[in-house]
């Protein structure tokens, strides 16, 4: 098996550590194409962790691969590939990924060549909480790959770019504060930038879990109100669609607040058919969720 440099088939939601890399989102991926390559592992430094990725090579279907003895390997059966390895699960919940991290040490193939997949287009950004996540849309549990970021992404044909936590909010209300809504846009984990990648478009979905736990109207404004200055920071020349929460949840306070700059186009979600949508839409509801979202676009 021969070494190879991983660091130009990762996803934005990777970053360098050292002569490792680590993630704390579910989704992360790496994206690279194969040619002669019969086998390739991935080596972790995850010794206590249960962790799997979905893999999906050419247009076959995605398959779960748990990571056994810190690696997770590939049989890739044709001579040309295009795969696509994404974070999907862990034993724990997303603040304690974003404290614990999945590190990533070493690339080995067997045989051949690879290369990166090449983008000439810029990213789209998704950014929110569980549910841009791809957190528990079926029964066994999470499923990123499945979810309407990738699905939207792969409609335009541009590479995502995503940021989202289960639990966080844009207040104190929201179950988990680590991260914040804030830090995440700027970092992967605690004190370790995140990679900044051009991006023409951001869709933003917050405020559920802000409502579900009991945020006042007040107490969301401010919240909203500081976190769309730091969009417009973030994100400067990209343009910015805030999505109303699928339950409805502040739908006035996103128009008013919206109005106060000249950047933000509100997407609404209240006529959207969604049967039965549950806090974490399932995988048809992702499916539903990502049409509606490429109609308004």
């Amino acid at each position: 098996m021969k070494s190879i440099n991983v660091k130009p088939f990762l996803s934005p939601e990777w970053c360098t550590s050292g002569e490792s890399f680590l993630t704390t989102q579910f989704g992360a991926c790496i994206e690279l194409q194969t040619t002669d390559v019969s086998k390739m592992q991935l080596v972790f430094k995850t010794s206590n962790q249960v962790v799997s990725f979905a893999v999906k090579i050419n247009e076959e279907e995605w398959q779960t691969v748990p990571v056994v003895e810190q690696q997770l390997t590939v049989a890739i059966p044709t001579k040309l590939a295009h795969i696509r390895i994404m974070l999907r699960s862990v034993n724990f919940n997303s603040m304690a990924l974003w404290q614990q991290k999945i590190i990533l040490s070493t690339m080995l193939i067997d045989e051949g060549e690879v290369a990166p997949v090449v983008y000439d287009v810029p990213y789209v950004t998704f950014v929110g909480d569980s549910i841009t996540a791809g957190e528990e849309m079926a029964p066994d549990g999470n499923h990123p790959e499945w979810s309407y970021p990738v699905l939207v992404a792969e409609a335009l044909g541009k590479p995502l770019n995503r940021i989202a936590y289960g639990g966080t909010g844009l207040t104190a209300s929201a179950p988990f504060q680590e991260p914040t809504a804030i830090s995440a846009l700027w970092q992967v984990a605690d004190n370790i930038e995140r990679e900044r990648v051009l991006t023409d478009l951001v869709i933003v979905n917050y405020g559920t879990n802000d409502f579900n736990y009991g945020a006042t109207s007040e107490v969301f404004t401010f919240g909203l109100r500081i976190y769309l200055l730091e969009l417009i920071k973030r994100f400067h020349s990209a343009k910015i669609i805030l999505m109303i929460p699928f339950n409805g949840a502040f739908k006035d306070i996103y128009q008013t607040e919206a109005k106060r700059f000249d950047r933000f186009i509100i997407m609404a979600t209240d006529n959207w058919t969604l049967p039965n949508l549950r806090v974490h839409p399932l995988s048809n509801e992702h499916k539903q969720i990502a049409e509606h979202i490429l109609r308004g676009l």
